[in-house]
């Protein structure tokens, strides 16, 4: 191995390679924000890289049939990895600083749209919540219907009731008036003959008897049928207050099944559509990255042809990488 002073010969073309990357990267800036920017820095950081790695290897070459020069090898070779490194990490910094920007970014949208699936949830609970007050005013109000028409009903019974009491007391009345005229006919009788008058007394009786019988009779057949009637009302209300309350109540579970119902259709739905949406979204990003390394990988073979293609020892890999890189071009 030839040395010139403390530069390794073997390094020559190297280190006029580094005079050219000082010219071209020292203070480079890029816009990673756009994707130009973001492509022209991934590649000069690739580059970069690349003569680093290759520097690398190049340096365990020559140490390995010279190990006594290996500590001058190492130290020229630290050297000029550390002035590419000091080209590469400004670089590398802006890549990295962007890349954690736009994961902030990232994270930042699911976080706000899992808030916003959140409070849609919220208002559709407190949506529901008032519907059933709503369900709850209206099945009173139809409670209070019924109540106030059985109320009616029962005041219009009750005039009937107090109409027919007044009736069976003019009747009354009108009884005992012609008992008193009986009386007065059959003391008049009396007067006329006692036998007469012990006989129609008799009659009298019987009579009053079968009167007294048959409004009493008339009475309780009355009393009997205005039951009947009032306990078949109360009947009639309370069953068409059990069927409007039944009614009421089923229509009101089939119409929370159905907001349920659409409500799971609805989450399911956007389940997918995230679902599918993520793992299109993974598909491209390996389909990029899988680009890029190949991209990556070409470019250092281009570069590795056009940094050593002219060194001997690396001829037959070389033609080899011209080879491939014809075929794939072809």
């Amino acid at each position: 191995m030839e040395t010139v002073g403390t530069k390794v010969a073997e390094y020559s073309k190297t280190e006029a390679a580094l005079a050219e990357l000082r010219k071209e990267f020292t203070g480079a800036k890029f816009d990673v924000t756009t994707k130009d920017g973001m492509t022209a820095a991934r590649k000069a950081r690739h580059r970069l890289r690349t003569l680093r790695t290759a520097l690398e290897a190049k340096r365990v070459e020559i140490k390995a049939p010279v190990l006594q020069q290996a500590r001058a090898i190492d130290s020229e070779a630290a050297r000029i990895t550390k002035e590419i490194a000091a080209l590469e990490t400004p670089i590398d910094v802006q890549i990295t600083a962007h890349e954690r920007v736009e994961e902030e970014k990232r994270q930042a949208a699911i976080k706000a749209e899992q808030d916003r699936l959140a409070a849609e949830e919220r208002a559709r609970k407190e949506a529901e919540e008032a519907k059933l007050e709503a369900e709850r005013k209206r099945l009173a109000a139809e409670r209070a219907e019924l109540d106030r028409r059985a109320a009616e009903q029962k005041a219009v019974e009750e005039k009937a009731r107090l109409e027919r009491e007044e009736a069976d007391r003019r009747a009354r009345a009108k009884i005992e008036a012609d008992e008193r005229a009986a009386r007065q006919r059959i003391e008049e009788a009396e007067r006329q003959a006692r036998i007469a008058r012990e006989t129609e007394e008799a009659k009298l009786k019987a009579e009053r008897d079968r009167l007294d019988a048959e409004r009493r009779a008339a009475e309780e057949r009355e009393h009997q049928a205005r039951l009947a009637r009032e306990r078949e009302a109360e009947e009639k209300a309370r069953a068409e207050r059990d069927r409007l309350e039944a009614e009421a109540e089923a229509a009101r579970q089939a119409k929370l099944a159905e907001e349920e119902r659409q409500r799971q259709e609805r989450l399911a739905l956007e389940r997918r559509q995230r679902e599918e949406q993520e793992a299109r979204e993974a598909v491209e990003r390996e389909a990029r990255r899988k680009a890029q390394d190949r991209l990556d990988a070409r470019e250092m073979l281009e570069k590795f042809v056009e940094l050593y293609g002219d060194i001997q020892e690396f001829g037959f890999v070389v033609v080899a990488i011209r080879t491939y890189l014809q075929k794939r071009a072809a």
